[in-house]
C-alpha cells in the first residue's frame, strides 16, 4: 500500500503549501474478528499478526515525516496502531473517547455484505437518511454529533502541520463528510478500506479530500 506521504510534497511557495493543515485518516490494523471483513463496532479484539505488521508499516511511512500530533480511539485495534506510529516521533498518543467505532449493536460481527442481504430495507434507509439507528445500537445522529465536534475541534486547535487520526472507516467517513461537505452517502462508509489511509488538506478554512482509503479523490 502505497499513498503519497507529506514528505514527498514538493514546496511552492506560489501556493503555500507549508501553511496547510494536512489530516491522515488511518484505520486500525486486521483483527480475528475482522479479517473477512466483518465490522467490530463495541467489539474489543487486539490485533492480529497481520495488524501488527500493518501498524509497523504505517509507522514506517510516516517516520520522516514531522507530526503534530496522534488521535486516536479508545480501543485496542485504534490504540495499538497509533502507538506504534507514534513511537518515532517521542509523541504521546491523545486517545478521543468520541473516535470509539460506532454501536452496531446486532450488526457487529456481520460484514457490509452480508447485512445488506439479510436486511435489505434497513440497508436502504441508511444510505438515504441520517436519522436511522443501527438495530439494538447507536443512532447515527448521535454518532455524527461527537465525530462533528471533535473535527471542529482539530480545524480549531491546529492551523498546519500533519496531524494523524486513528479512526475506524465510518468514524473516518463522518469526519470527511463534515470538514468537505461531501454527502456521507458519497463516501460510502460502508466500503471498507482495507487498510487505505485518506487524507484532508485545511487551508483558509477548506478542507479537500485529496485521498479516500488508499485512492486519489477526484469528486470534489
Amino acid at each position: 500500500m502505497i499513498w503519497p506521504s507529506p514528505a514527498n510534497y514538493e514546496y511552492q511557495p506560489d501556493s503555500y503549501a507549508y501553511l496547510m493543515l494536512r489530516i491522515y485518516l488511518v484505520p486500525p490494523g486486521e483483527t480475528d474478528l475482522s479479517s473477512n471483513g466483518e465490522i467490530l463496532g463495541m467489539n474489543n479484539p487486539p490485533l492480529n499478526e497481520r495488524g501488527l505488521r500493518y501498524a509497523e508499516s504505517m509507522a514506517e511511512n510516516f517516520k520522516p515525516d514531522v507530526l503534530e500530533a496522534v488521535f486516536t480511539g479508545p480501543q485496542k485495534r485504534q490504540l495499538v496502531t497509533a502507538r506504534r506510529i507514534a513511537k518515532p516521533h517521542d509523541l504521546p498518543v491523545r486517545v478521543e473517547k468520541r473516535l470509539r467505532d460506532i454501536n452496531y449493536g446486532s450488526w457487529s460481527g456481520s460484514s457490509w455484505m452480508e447485512i445488506e442481504q439479510r436486511f435489505p430495507k434497513e440497508t436502504s434507509r441508511l444510505r438515504r437518511k441520517t436519522r436511522f439507528r443501527f438495530p439494538n445500537g447507536e443512532k447515527l445522529k448521535r454518532a455524527s454529533r461527537r465525530v462533528v465536534i471533535f473535527s471542529n475541534e482539530i480545524r480549531m486547535n491546529f492551523g498546519m502541520g500533519i496531524v494523524i487520526i486513528v479512526a475506524d472507516d465510518f468514524v473516518c467517513s463522518i469526519m470527511i463528510g463534515h470538514l468537505t461537505g461531501i454527502p456521507l452517502k458519497e463516501l460510502e462508509p460502508w466500503v471498507l478500506s482495507r487498510g487505505g489511509v485518506s487524507l484532508l488538506e485545511c487551508e483558509r478554512g477548506r478542507c479537500m479530500l485529496r485521498m479516500l482509503r488508499g485512492a486519489e479523490y477526484r469528486g470534489q
